[in-house]
């Protein structure tokens, strides 16, 4: 069993270190380091609760044509694409 966990902690470091991973890694942190975005996201779910849909609709946009999470939603895209390949390469064998 030991030898799985071995394995299994060298695939997540090789994983980690794939380009793809490493800017998805480094725009989620920044993502969730950034005041005026966290200020944004409780804005948006602030209005959802008060059912203030059309508002809520408004700060949504303007919260996803930021550069960050546009590029961070792209970053998330490709890692996903990546993670996947290497789970269909693991269930073929």
């Amino acid at each position: 069993m030991n030898k799985i966990i071995e394995l299994a902690k060298e695939i997540r470091n090789e994983i980690n270190e794939l380009p793809e991973i490493k800017e998805y890694l480094k725009l989620k942190t920044l993502l969730e380091s950034d005041k005026e975005l966290a200020e944004m996201r409780q804005n948006i779910a602030r209005l959802a609760s008060e059912h203030k849909e059309s508002e809520r609709k408004n700060l949504l946009e303007i919260y996803n044509s930021h550069p960050l999470v546009n590029n961070f939603n792209i970053a998330k895209e490709e890692a996903y694409k990546s993670l996947l390949e290497i789970k269909n390469e693991l269930s073929d064998k």
